[in-house]
């Protein structure tokens, strides 16, 4: 296959796999309540509502909206901070840690299904291409805006 076919194959294939009912449930842990949640919940003390938008790479007012919409779903407490009191503590509620771990059950029984329909040599060998694509995506990102800019 040369070359432009077979970047048109992948890219087709790339497709596919983003219109697929799963992706839904993946890109809840990239943007919005899920993602914010997930950061919330795996830090080791309170963060900020900054420190969401910044680890998300949304802005302040996307942040505060999807943090409001936690705190009413009873998943998050913001508290002012006592030594601080230009600075709001976020953390995780029980009921915010359950929701995660419903959704992260859900995501290991598909997986886990997965891997025993496409084979376990299948699935190592597709996770070594992803790691390899996820090594070498920031470095191709900085050839292409440099090559792009020059």
């Amino acid at each position: 296959m040369d070359k432009i076919s077979l970047r048109e194959a992948f890219i087709a294939q790339l497709w596919r796999m983003y219109k697929l009912d799963i992706m839904l449930y993946l890109r809840e842990f990239l943007v919005g309540e899920t993602a914010a949640l997930e950061y919330i919940a795996t830090q080791p003390a309170p963060c900020t509502p900054s420190e969401i938008s910044d680890s998300m790479r949304v802005s302040r007012a996307r942040t505060a909206n999807v943090l409001r919409s936690l705190r009413e779903k009873g998943y998050v407490d913001m508290r002012t901070d006592e030594d601080d009191r230009r600075r709001v503590n976020v953390t995780v509620t029980d009921e915010g840690l359950k929701c995660l771990a419903e959704k992260h059950e859900f995501l290991a029984d598909y997986f886990d299904m997965y891997i025993g329909e496409i084979g376990e040599e299948n699935a190592g060998r597709m996770t070594e291409l992803l790691k390899l694509t996820a090594d070498c995506a920031p470095s191709l990102m900085e050839r292409i805006m440099r090559e792009r800019n020059a």
